[in-house]
């Protein structure tokens, strides 16, 4: 390779990691942005697979890439099914298009495989986004909770996943300047994620560190490893509650709602998710194989209220039930439901699996991945994640960061 072709590649590789760095926040912050970043992301992608025959060779050949490839086909393929055999509704064409978005993270993978990138490199990047967040709460007019452009709970998890990756990032500078940016990135993601309010995102964020806390348990035969994170999430847990503003709003909230509901008021934000999870489970044993289609639980809501069972105010909460398994199950099924885990699972049991590797910076993108996607799986249980359009797209730039990650860490244990 010439000095010039070089100096252009090393330019390109820069200016991607700029674009994936930037993506988290910028998707739910700037309007428009999310969507013509992802739509070049996958042209790219497209283009890079055209021309790029180690990458062609990797996608086609390489077993964990085709099963990358595989898990959103499958899930995107019979949500067509759905769509044509069961609810050809202009709702449900409206989710299956946002579905087909998944689909761009196909070309993604191959873009991904093209570069060539740094584990710390890539870590470090998304510390722009902390940044982004950190700017965004500067100016913003303080005026309620910090949501974005997407509910708060999608803008705090978001918000969350960037300061994962931004602590990853900060474990694994050697530079000083460096460090001073992904800690700042840390900060700026810290405190849009306290903003946002989100009560799930802690609560997935518990879940997530004490699943890893288990696992070590188990893997290293070594008990200690659970009760050291027991320990500290608990401690990080009662510090949260007691002394962050945000967090302990919404605690004495969430405990003052849940005493409204055992006292009949069930117009509460606790209490009407009660009331969604209820109706969603009536509807999840009418087809509880291949589901009721994207508005079988719309309807449901709809003719509890004009049934009088429910009050108006739920219509404004009929397309999903906050909470994306019970959703799935009520559009697509047991199928869609396995279909659904088969993607969220897919790159946490590759990144749990056994390896070898000894590079540091390895090792941590691995562990802050294995995080961030358990997180993902626990934002599921309060949360529906894949009818947002933002949601899907973030998901879609994290997967193809795993299928990346696995990929270059196998070719470099091969050579």
């Amino acid at each position: 390779m010439t000095e010039a072709r070089q100096t252009a590649a090393t330019v390109w590789n820069y200016l991607l990691l700029v674009l994936i760095g930037t993506f988290p926040a910028l998707s739910v912050i700037m309007d428009g942005y999310g969507s013509a970043i992802w739509y070049v992301f996958g042209l790219l992608g497209i283009i890079a697979f055209a021309l790029n025959s180690n990458v062609r060779q990797s996608l086609c050949i390489e077993p964990r890439a085709l099963f990358f490839l595989a898990a959103p086909c499958l899930f995107f393929l019979w949500s067509m099914v759905i769509y044509w055999q069961v609810d050809p509704s202009d709702f449900a064409k409206s989710r299956v298009q946002r579905h087909a978005l998944l689909l761009i993270c196909l070309p993604v993978i191959a873009l991904m495989f093209q570069a060539r990138f740094r584990a710390k490199d890539l870590l470090l990047s998304f510390s722009l986004s902390g940044l982004v967040f950190l700017g965004y709460w500067l100016f913003h007019d303080r005026g309620g909770r910090l949501d974005g452009l997407v509910h708060a709970i999608h803008f705090g998890n978001i918000a969350l996943i960037t300061l994962l990756l931004c602590i990853g990032g900060l474990l694994i500078q050697t530079k000083r300047h460096w460090t001073i940016v992904a800690a700042a990135g840390s900060i700026g993601a810290l405190i849009a994620f306290m903003e946002s309010g989100s009560r799930g995102g802690l609560v997935a964020l518990f879940l997530a560190l004490l699943t890893v806390g288990l696992w070590l348990s188990i893997f290293r035969n070594k008990i200690r490893y659970f009760v050291i994170t027991l320990a500290l999430v608990a401690s990080a847990a009662m510090v949260s509650v007691k002394f962050i503003d945000p967090v302990s709003e919404r605690y004495e909230l969430t405990l003052s709602e849940l005493n409204k509901y055992s006292e009949g008021q069930m117009y509460t934000s606790m209490g009407m998710r009660l009331l969604m999870w209820e109706a969603a489970l009536s509807v999840i044993t009418d087809a509880p194989v291949i589901g009721s289609g994207f508005s079988g639980y719309r309807s449901e809501i709809v003719n509890r209220v004009e049934e009088g069972r429910l009050k108006p105010l739920m219509l404004n909460f009929s397309s999903e039930p906050h909470n994306q398994y019970l959703y799935q199950l009520t559009s697509h099924g047991l199928v869609g439901l396995f279909l659904l885990l088969l993607i969220l699972t897919t790159p946490v049991f590759y990144l749990a699996a056994p390896h070898s590797e000894s590079n540091r910076n390895h090792t941590v993108l691995r562990v802050t991945l294995a995080v961030v996607f358990l997180s993902i799986i626990f934002f599921g249980l309060t949360i529906t994640l894949f009818d947002q359009r933002r949601i899907l797209q973030n998901f879609g730039l994290f997967y193809a960061v795993v299928a990346w990650f696995l990929h270059d860490n196998n070719k470099e244990s091969a050579s």
